[in-house]
């Protein structure tokens, strides 16, 4: 079971659900509460959840730019003259690095 991806792939949508005017789940998955429940019902404590979920968004930031690469490659779509824009949660994992992005999410 991966913690940090589930963490983390809930955030990713729940940033983009107001782009779209949607409200989201914004108090689901909260790092704190995730934890507290694996350890309830598994008698054991995660530990470096905000590093497994930074992994996690970095995993993802190279699925996002291999696919636009594919896309530029099959005339999809025009690489970016920066190729971290092809990472579309760039922003977010810029704030994790800098350890800014869960002070509002735990």
């Amino acid at each position: 079971l991966d913690l940090g991806w589930m963490i983390y792939l809930h955030h990713f949508f729940q940033d983009f659900t107001p782009l779209v005017g949607l409200p989201g789940i914004p108090g689901m998955m909260r790092l704190d509460a995730v934890a507290a429940s694996y350890e309830k019902l598994s008698a054991h404590q995660p530990r470096d959840l905000e590093f497994y979920a930074l992994y996690a968004a970095l995993r993802h930031g190279i699925v996002m730019a291999r696919i636009g690469r594919r896309g530029a490659h099959f005339g999809e779509s025009v690489l970016p003259p920066d190729p971290d824009d092809m990472i579309p949660h760039r922003a977010a994992i810029e704030a994790m690095m800098e350890g800014s992005y869960w002070a509002t999410r735990r």
